[in-house]
């Protein structure tokens, strides 16, 4: 079992298991310092942050582009690099990025040709950080920010328009298990603001880095930077990506890799989800979702909205489970449920994945991007997700993903 780095890193790489698979064969061909972000050049701007492996080490290039269409065409290195796989965040129109040789952020801004430049950069090593990593950073505002730091049970609160430490943390203390390290997801999928209340998927792992068998949430006051509720629950296990459905109660699902450990090596079955419902911050006690029953019975993993009343998810294919040569191997299928009609189908027109679906919201808009290795290096197709019907092939580029986001309107 990989540590949680080591995991982590893997997720966002959706695993180089998609090598060899065939889907994607209808691939489409297609500064102020102050936060102004250069509003008056105005106009759209996207940015794709491109991986690629170069021997041991891995670069991350941000590339910007004024379109988001079937025709953008998408030149992976036309930009900024950074070592290490780097998600950066957008505010404001400009991005963040956690820089790979310390405890710094660093702040990208627009020139005019729309091309992303260093310009401003923030170091938390005076108040003890070491490292920071990609999906430990949240932006609540244009003046507050948090930064989680796992080896100190604690945020750090910063200002991201000034790049300034805002002289506070908010103490996680409370997030102690004895035996295990607690962490906390702050990638965008993961959570979910309601007014001031921050709810954070919470998980645990071991020094071996094994999941713990449960459920968590950590609410925040973000206007107090306070926590409100630490939620635990060993019904299910480990939470990852959230869901608000129609009527305001949260889901918190598993991942991947949590969920095909506790469900085949474990023998915790079905694979489980739990609710906080609308107006409240604990755990619903009277209900639990069985999550596998959703898809084929098997193990079950992440959720991606479909901008109405369902979402998307993969659902561990038992017959190719016993096919694969590795764990590295597409054993995992893709489907559909819907709050409305309480009915769930496979989608037979997405290929085989990894694990759990990934998404990223661009302007309102989500996709899923899929990529797979050719003999060149890698290919990333963006799907479109369009309501309940099956995503479709909209944007490819040569590369594998970081990321993929709106800079400007």
């Amino acid at each position: 079992m990989k540590d949680w780095t080591q995991r982590v890193g893997f997720v966002l790489m959706l695993g180089c298991a998609l090598a060899g698979t065939s889907a994607c064969e209808d691939e489409p061909t297609g500064d102020d310092g102050e936060g102004e972000a250069h509003a008056a050049h105005g106009g759209p701007l996207y940015l794709f942050a491109t991986r690629f492996e170069a021997g041991d080490q891995i670069e991350t290039y941000l590339v910007t582009t004024d379109s988001l269409d079937r025709d953008t065409k998408v030149d992976p290195t036309d930009g900024p690099k950074l070592l290490g796989g780097i998600v950066p965040l957008v505010h404001n129109g400009m991005a963040y990025v956690p820089d790979s040789n310390g405890p710094v952020i660093l702040r990208y801004e627009p020139n005019e040709q729309g091309k992303l430049e260093k310009k401003k950069e923030l170091s938390f090593a005076g108040v003890g950080i070491t490292e920071i990593q990609s999906w430990h950073i949240w932006i609540v505002s244009d003046e507050k920010a948090y930064v989680f730091d796992p080896t100190g049970d604690r945020i750090v609160v910063w200002n991201p328009t000034a790049m300034t430490l805002a002289d506070n943390e908010i103490d996680l203390s409370s997030l102690a298990r004895e035996g295990f390290v607690p962490n906390l997801v702050l990638e965008h999928s993961g959570p979910h603001k309601r007014g001031d209340q921050l709810l954070i998927p919470l998980s645990w792992t071991d020094q071996d880095g094994n999941s713990r068998y449960a459920s968590g949430v950590l609410v925040l006051d973000t206007a107090k930077d306070e926590v409100i509720e630490v939620a635990d629950d060993e019904r299910c296990g480990e939470t990852y990506t959230s869901f608000a459905a129609p009527g305001g109660d949260v889901y918190f699902f598993p991942p991947d890799w949590s969920s095909a450990q506790h469900y085949f090596a474990e023998n915790h079955k079905p694979t489980c989800a739990l609710r906080i419902r609308a107006g409240e911050t604990k755990f619903d006690a009277d209900f639990v979702l069985d999550f596998s029953a959703l898809g084929g019975g098997s193990a079950a993993a992440g959720v991606v909205p479909d901008g109405d009343a369902g979402f998307f998810f993969t659902s561990a294919d038992e017959r190719l489970w016993e096919e694969r040569e590795d764990n590295g191997d597409s054993y995992w299928r893709v489907w559909h449920y819907s709050f409305d009609t309480k009915e769930s189908r496979q989608v037979d027109s997405l290929p085989e994945w990894s694990g759990q679906l990934y998404y990223v919201n661009v302007g309102g808009e989500i996709f899923i991007p899929y990529w797979r290795e050719t003999s060149t290096g890698y290919r990333t197709t963006l799907y479109r997700v369009d309501g309940a019907d099956d995503p479709h092939a909209f944007l490819s580029f040569d590369a594998s993903w970081m990321a993929v986001l709106q800079l400007r309107e």
